[in-house]
């Protein structure tokens, strides 16, 4: 009988050891999110993620900076490509045939939902946490909604493990790799040796 007991006891313990769901309204600068970017600068950074779109092995790197209005956007991995925005003037460049292409075009921000935007909005802004698993492990999330996207930041402890953006076109999801709050200003030159190509 007192087994019984003891293993019903042990039971409950077990099932209430989850981390419960809950909704945050306003936050206080004390969000895991926010104590991970609170020294994030939206307007001068460097970041290394790893895609995670297709599975948890995938090497492809992808990395955003930004050096005020000068954007810097690569993908690195079986197909490589750079994305330069400076000027007015977007450079699709092509690292494998040194070659690349150049538009003027409105700026596309490719680290939009994926990092904060704004310090002063995500220290106050309400966020939903509990725990989810990914890739068979549990993870603390903190998952936040701005208009109709939604951004979900997975920690280990403290540590940023996973970022996920869906939007209304596209879901992204990476593995957090470093942050660098200096960025060289040779990130944004195009290589003189490499060929124009027009259309």
């Amino acid at each position: 009988m007192i087994k019984k007991v003891v293993l019903c006891l042990f039971a409950l313990l077990l099932v209430g050891c989850g981390v419960e769901t809950k909704v945050i309204d306003e936050a206080n600068g004390d969000s895991k999110t926010y104590l991970f970017f609170k020294d994030f600068d939206p307007n001068n950074y460097y970041v290394e993620l790893w895609d995670r779109n297709n599975n948890k092995n995938d090497d492809t790197k992808i990395i955003m900076a930004r050096s005020d209005d000068e954007y810097y956007y690569e993908i690195d991995g079986s197909t490589e490509m750079i994305v330069i925005q400076k000027d007015g003037y977007m450079y699709t460049i092509d690292p494998q045939m040194k070659n690349y292409n150049k538009i003027e075009s409105p700026l596309i921000d490719y680290a939009y939902g994926v990092l904060p935007n704004d310090m002063k909005v995500l220290r106050t802004k309400g966020y939903e946490t509990g725990e989810e698993k990914v890739y068979g492990k549990k993870y603390i999330y903190e998952k936040y909604t701005f208009d109709n996207d939604k951004t979900t930041y997975y920690f280990d402890g403290d540590d940023l493990v996973y970022i996920k953006h869906k939007g209304l076109q596209n879901t992204v999801f990476f593995r957090y790799n470093l942050t660098k709050d200096k960025v060289s200003s040779k990130l944004f030159e195009i290589p003189k040796d490499y060929l124009e190509i027009t259309y």
